[in-house]
């Protein structure tokens, strides 16, 4: 009769760690919350370095001031499709560092003002976003093609 009852308090405590992990790994398995953010699309490469250099957002545009060259026109565009690292310029300052720059989709949008949809990576200091659709106006939404895990 003993036996018993450790038998069946065993069996409960293992269902119940089964339960307890089984909570944990639905949680950590669900969507991040979405939201949107506002901005104009910047190579973080350029706007870093104009920054730099005159210690104001310069490079927040698509057309750059260059050191040797003065200012070259179009060359957020052609930095975002060489896959330098892409983020959101608020007016003030960078707001979001994006998490992929799929050149395809976000050089198209250099310098222009836009909704990103998609969700914050971790609650640092870095602002990492992980952009899923983009929009200029009130445009339609294109995907963001960052590479997901399956």
């Amino acid at each position: 009769m003993r036996q018993s009852r450790t038998r069946k308090a065993t069996l409960f405590a293992v269902m119940a760690i089964c339960l307890m992990i089984a909570g944990v790994v639905t949680a950590q398995m669900m969507e991040p919350k979405m939201t949107t953010i506002k901005g104009s699309v910047v190579d973080m490469t350029c706007a870093s370095k104009g920054h730099a250099m005159s210690g104001e957002w310069m490079n927040a545009k698509d057309d750059h001031m260059m050191p040797e060259e003065g200012m070259k026109s179009g060359c957020g565009t052609m930095c975002l499709k060489g896959s330098q690292p892409a983020g959101l310029f608020d007016g003030e300052t960078i707001s979001a560092v994006f998490a992929c720059n799929p050149a395809a989709t976000l050089s198209a949008y250099s310098g222009k003002q836009v909704e990103v949809q998609g969700f914050w990576a971790g609650d640092d200091s870095v602002k990492t976003f992980v952009p899923a659709k983009i929009r200029e106006g009130s445009g339609d939404w294109t995907d963001v093609q960052c590479a997901t895990m399956h």
